[in-house]
């Protein structure tokens, strides 16, 4: 078995002792301890891992042993801070009569064995959407400052922890699960006072459209699928109503092979073709270069030249992210494009240049290679 194949291995055994109960493997027994320790961070698993290998981490490489210890800590850190914010949050958020649902791993944490165990790198806060204003004034009253307004997330930040984003709605409205997670609020369980959150069914809908986004955005990660076995073992799921969600949303294929692949990982079944691949994709990362660009040229199905038209020209919504005058003056798109052309001709930003390159080399195979993964999942 190759390293890298042998090393996914190792690290989801890991992951498998401590969702299971069982024992943790021995490390002495890694064939490659550094590669297990970069998938962890690879798959923001690095305090699971700690938690579950703390009694041997003098078994491990000393630099190995130190980063994981530093992501656990750095862990325990966030956590800290992100549960007294959100104190401070559910009584501004009272006070000012602002209905809110925490979304994602707020709720999922709690199904870990540790909550330290489930790395949140943000707070996820959905309010309804005429209760956005008074929801950005109370985060800023609350020391925190705006970083970003994608239209959909609006991304609050305060050094050095704590980054909550503001939701207007789960999916941007261009996406197709979009729609089908409008009437979000009509189900919601009450909570406390203005306080609201999702049933363990929608929950779980969620997790898994949440996933199949990322999936096809070639930026998944094994946490999800982490997520949604949790969810199903220790959740009130009723799988009937997420399988009607799921043929509603086109989702049901994927959703049927993700829980196949949880039996797999987590009960000993034995992977399929299929499976395997998907295992693969989602721990190690898609097989190709320039993933990004492939993956939305594997959905648009646009060939090279159009995809690069569009990406030398976006539409007024992706621009007025950029540009925020373009909101009050969008006549001026033109203007900008040649501006933002300009910016990537002679840009000495790296991220940039990584970016330019990426559209540039985003070729047919690459494109070709994804959409057959994405076929093979039940996407």
């Amino acid at each position: 078995m190759p390293d890298i194949l042998q090393a996914k291995a190792d690290l989801l055994s890991v992951v498998r002792a401590a969702l299971c109960s069982e024992p943790a493997p021995d490390v002495r027994q890694f064939s490659d301890p550094a590669a297990v320790c970069r998938l962890a961070k690879q798959n923001a698993v690095q305090a699971l891992v700690y938690l579950t290998l703390e009694p041997q981490l003098p078994l491990l490489p000393p630099e190995n042993a130190a980063a994981l210890k530093k992501a656990f800590q750095l862990s325990v850190f966030r956590e800290a801070a992100q549960q007294a914010f959100l104190s401070s949050l559910r009584e501004r958020f009272r006070d000012d009569g602002i209905d809110f649902m925490l979304l994602k791993g707020t709720h999922l944490k709690a199904l870990y064995p540790a909550p330290e165990m489930r790395f949140m790198v943000d707070m996820d806060v959905l309010v309804r959407e005429a209760d956005v204003p008074r929801a950005q004034t109370a985060l800023q009253s609350l020391g925190l400052t705006l970083h970003l307004d994608n239209g959909k997330d609006i991304i609050y930040m305060k050094k050095p922890f704590l980054t909550v984003e503001l939701h207007r709605a789960l999916f941007q409205s261009d996406d197709p699960r979009y729609p089908h997670f409008l009437d979000v609020w009509a189900g919601a369980e009450a909570v406390s006072e203005q306080e609201y959150k999702m049933s363990d069914t929608e929950l779980y809908v969620y997790t898994l459209a949440h996933l199949a986004e990322h999936y096809t955005a070639a930026g998944s990660c094994f946490r999800p699928v982490m997520d949604l076995y949790l969810l199903e073992t220790k959740a009130a799921v009723d799988f009937s109503a997420a399988e009607a969600r799921f043929r509603e949303m086109g989702l049901f294929a994927f959703a049927e092979n993700v829980r196949a692949l949880c039996r797999v990982v987590f009960g000993g079944e034995k992977a399929t073709d299929t499976l395997r691949l998907m295992e693969n994709f989602i721990v190690l990362g898609p097989p190709v270069r320039h993933a990004g660009a492939a993956s939305a040229a594997a959905q648009t199905g646009h060939s090279r030249l159009r995809r690069l038209f569009g990406a030398a020209f976006p539409g007024l919504r992706h621009m007025r992210l950029r540009y925020p005058v373009l909101r009050k003056a969008p006549f001026l798109l033109p203007v900008f494009w040649l501006v933002r052309l300009m910016q990537y001709a002679f840009t000495k930003d790296r991220a940039l240049a990584r970016k330019r390159e990426a559209l540039l080399r985003a070729d047919q195979k690459s494109a070709d290679v994804l959409t057959k993964i994405f076929e093979a999942s039940g996407l």
